[in-house]
């Protein structure tokens, strides 16, 4: 299996307004059986990822399931571009102080 594809532009927060660079994705594990992805819930800078994070939780908790398919806890994860989403780590409780550079 090929490695994967870094990606090569700078996520951006998406907390409304905000336009700093994200470097952590609110996001839960989803599995239908066959599939397994990272269900993308927000982008998040350090200054937001604390109400990302609510948001992303209150959007999970109006989210119906269908037979088959099971979802984790809404968590954030770091970001980083040379993992694939399911691949990356939980966040540390602490926000860093520099985001990573996505160009490497």
């Amino acid at each position: 299996m090929e490695p994967p594809t870094r990606f090569r532009y700078r996520p951006v927060c998406s907390a409304p307004g905000c336009e700093e660079t994200a470097v952590y994705k609110a996001g839960a594990l989803w599995s239908d059986g066959p599939r397994r992805e990272l269900k993308n819930y927000g982008l998040a800078c350090p200054e937001h990822r604390d109400a990302q994070l609510a948001r992303a939780r209150a959007n999970r908790d109006r989210l119906k399931l269908e037979v088959g398919e099971v979802m984790g806890e809404i968590r954030l994860f770091r970001l980083d571009p040379d993992r694939r989403d399911t691949d990356l780590e939980d966040a540390p409780d602490e926000a860093p102080s520099t985001p990573p550079d996505p160009a490497g």
